[in-house]
């Protein structure tokens, strides 16, 4: 099973890690692995009767290339959502050439779009330094951490209904449908708050010796993005027809 370093004690060689939701204590004669456990690392947990049996390090290049297969297939379902809508729009006589998804949405849009997308799951939005030990996560992952303190809040779900927003327009061919392109905003600005108040609960009074740092690709750069989109949205919510 799947789970994240959430402590490690290098004194005593003991810690903890989440694991589907659930705290599990490890020592480090459970640690299979050439380097030393690291605070924020994911790992691959093996548990017998409750208790942790190993614990071996997932490397980053898996992680990447798993996150490589989430986008990929993200991008593959809102691809062939669009190829879908445009087959039925073209067989019911519907579009026209100036129906195509770039002229409806302009380049800067859609690389506006590429650039939400690809942030939020791909590059870390929030790293938490503590006692020089760093972990951080992408928007998408401090979703599923918050999921598992039962903090989560719906951003996961909010994620998923920005990425689909784009969508919207192209399928409502009313002005409104472009106010989904405000989801983005309203996301970004609800995973802030809840990731801070999770921070801060989890923080309690130990907060010494611990920084707090936001990501450019994983959190100001989707910010921008999102801000854009919602400019984008608003503006042809009052001048479409």
């Amino acid at each position: 099973m799947r789970g994240k370093i959430l402590q490690y004690n290098g004194n005593d060689g003991t810690g903890i890690i989440v694991v589907d939701g659930q705290q599990q204590r490890f020592a480090l004669g459970n640690w299979k692995g050439d380097s030393v456990p690291a605070v924020g690392k994911t790992v691959e947990a093996v548990l017998a009767d409750g208790q942790i049996q190993t614990v071996m390090l997932v490397g980053d290049d898996v992680l990447m290339r798993e996150k490589a297969s989430e986008l990929g297939g993200k991008l593959g379902d809102l691809v062939g959502g669009l190829g879908s809508s445009l087959a039925k729009g073209a067989g019911e006589g519907g579009l026209t050439a100036g129906g195509s998804i770039i002229d409806r949405y302009g380049k800067p849009t859609l690389v506006a779009y590429g650039v939400f997308l690809i942030g939020t799951t791909m590059f870390k939005a929030v790293t938490i330094s503590l006692l020089g030990d760093g972990m951080g996560w992408s928007m998408f992952d401090i979703a599923g951490f918050l999921s598992q303190f039962g903090s989560g809040g719906g951003i996961k779900m909010l994620l998923i209904l920005s990425y689909l927003s784009i969508a919207v327009p192209f399928v409502w061919r009313d002005r409104r449908g472009w106010l989904a392109l405000l989801l983005p905003v309203v996301t970004m600005a609800w995973a802030l708050i809840k990731a801070q108040s999770g921070m801060g609960g989890a923080g309690g009074g130990g907060g010494q010796g611990a920084g707090v740092s936001f990501g450019i690709l994983g959190f100001y750069l989707p910010v921008v993005a999102a801000l854009y989109l919602g400019a984008i949205g608003l503006k042809k919510f009052k001048s479409a027809a």
